[in-house]
């Protein structure tokens, strides 16, 4: 939770974690060298923290960014991962923030959407924010401007991948709270649908306006509670 932030009484009692009740993850962890050495895997998150195969670089960098820098990443890397892009991941560009980081792709910008793209297939797992898949698809954009393209989980409620590429060929991956467009496996009284407007989940889309559009986004979107919603239902490396 954000230090110093006023929250309503209504604010939900499980965004409200922090560093003291969740872990940091340790370099070992990251790359997964707790009991045995992937150097492939090594090699690769040393080039997405610092853009180097030296891993002892990375580490320095690593070392370098505070605790929900580092929860962040991981968080990230965990569930990229498990979602099968991790290779299209580069170097980070920039400075991650709590909850997400802006990145090069691997192989190039059209390299990372020809894959997303293909998630977004019918029946795939991921909806592209564009208005052939409807108007509450597109406005998975509307507060990214700058994006040129954009995807987002469909099947995740909680701490839902949210993807975008800019104009430089650059892209973003940040996590959201409460996710509008999960309509896979969703419960079907919080569907809505509409001709051209499409579908959406509207009991989240309530949600994600509430605590993520406001004021309060801050304390939301914080990497001790994407620790605690992502627990259980992602493989962590921490």
């Amino acid at each position: 939770m954000t230090e110093g932030t006023l929250l309503p009484d209504d604010f939900p009692a499980f965004l409200m974690h922090s560093d003291a009740d969740t872990p940091v993850p340790t370099w070992k962890q990251v790359t997964r060298s707790t009991e045995s050495v992937d150097p492939g895997f090594v090699a690769h998150i040393s080039r997405i923290v610092a853009g180097t195969n030296d891993e002892q670089v990375a580490i320095e960098t690593w070392d370098n960014w505070p605790g929900n820098y580092q929860r962040s990443i991981a968080l990230l890397v965990d569930k990229i991962c498990h979602e099968g892009w991790l290779d299209s991941v580069g170097p980070i560009r920039g400075t991650p923030w709590d909850g997400g980081f802006f990145f090069w792709p691997n192989q190039g910008d059209r390299a990372l959407a020809e894959v997303l793209n293909s998630k977004s297939a019918p029946g795939g797992e991921y909806t592209r924010c564009t208005y052939r898949a409807g108007l509450t698809a597109r406005l998975g954009r509307w507060g990214h401007k700058a994006w040129k393209w954009g995807w987002v989980e469909n099947d995740s409620p909680l701490a839902a991948l949210h993807v975008g590429v800019f104009k430089d060929g650059s892209a973003e991956v940040h996590l959201d709270v409460f996710n509008p467009l999960c309509v896979s496996g969703a419960v079907p009284s919080d569907i809505t649908r509409w001709p051209l407007i499409g579908s959406y989940n509207h009991k989240l889309f309530s949600l994600h306006r509430r605590w993520e559009q406001s004021k309060y986004g801050a304390a939301a979107r914080t990497s001790a509670n994407f620790y605690h919603l992502m627990r259980g239902h992602v493989p962590l490396s921490f």
